[in-house]
């Protein structure tokens, strides 16, 4: 534990970052960024949601620790400081933080044109801290539990690498920010197993992380979107959630589905 006088000493002479009291159940860090979707903002040149999904990024993974959202840090670096766009972004990252439940600690913006071939190229970085409420044990995965699947807002934060090279017909839906799901996990830890959040590698490159040496099976069919979208790529349907969310951004596994108060949820799959 870091000496309380020695913390406030810091804070108050150098105030480069703020003190923040660890809980007696710990905390949990994560670190993430949003990747080329940052491409298809500036192609749409629209950056007022690219925010939420920098926030949404870190505060789903903390919630698949059993994390609630405490504090969130933002970098950004550019070319050139482009002042609108700017202020588009830390629009996002503070409505970001609203949904997630958490504060906007502070932030780093640097200029680095040498850096950046072009001057309106641009990166994020978020980092985020939380305070552990459960602790999932993936040895209590067992044949028989469920996995329910809770409702995504789009293709989120991944994939985009394939949508861009897959396809000269960008869509501003792909733009849609990534959902956060602090109050549907917080609100049920009592419930769950495990939480996948699914993001690079798709259905089934995140659900196994949570069944332990358990085996699974995806009963959900696709909806007509991502139908659509499977067919405009050429891709199977094993491709595809080997790939995006496929209509589900956090996947959880139970074996209390009934007791899940989570609207739009649905069951998915089960453990075999």
């Amino acid at each position: 534990m870091v000496d309380q006088a020695l913390a406030d000493s810091f804070a108050k002479e150098l105030g480069f970052s703020e003190y923040a009291s660890v809980s007696k159940d710990g905390i949990a860090i994560t670190c993430d960024g949003v990747g080329t979707k940052l491409l298809v903002a500036e192609h749409f040149h629209k950056f007022d949601t690219i925010g939420i999904d920098l926030v949404a990024m870190s505060a789903n993974d903390l919630l698949c620790s059993g994390a609630q959202p405490a504090r969130f840090m933002d970098y950004y670096a550019t070319g050139k400081l482009d002042l609108n766009k700017s202020r588009e972004i830390i629009t996002g990252i503070k409505e970001g933080c609203r949904l997630a439940g958490c504060k906007l600690a502070g932030g780093e913006t640097a200029q680095l044109k040498p850096m950046f071939k072009q001057d309106h190229w641009f990166d994020l970085a978020g980092f985020m801290i939380g305070y552990q409420r459960q602790e999932f044990d993936y040895g209590t995965v067992r044949s028989g539990d469920t996995l329910v699947g809770i409702p995504s807002s789009g293709v989120h934060s991944n994939g985009f690498t394939t949508l861009r090279n897959s396809t000269d017909t960008w869509d501003i839906e792909w733009l849609n920010p990534t959902r956060i799901y602090t109050r549907e996990i917080m609100d049920n830890l009592d419930f769950i197993k495990g939480v996948a959040h699914i993001t690079g590698g798709g259905l089934h490159g995140n659900i196994p992380r949570i069944i332990g040496d358990n085996n699974y099976h995806i009963t959900a069919e696709l909806d007509p979107w991502w139908e659509e979208l499977r067919e405009s790529l050429s891709m199977s349907e094993r491709d595809l959630a080997s790939t995006f969310n496929c209509g589900w951004g956090m996947v959880i596994v139970t074996d209390k589905p009934l007791k899940l108060n989570i609207p739009g949820a649905e069951i998915i799959g089960g453990i075999i």
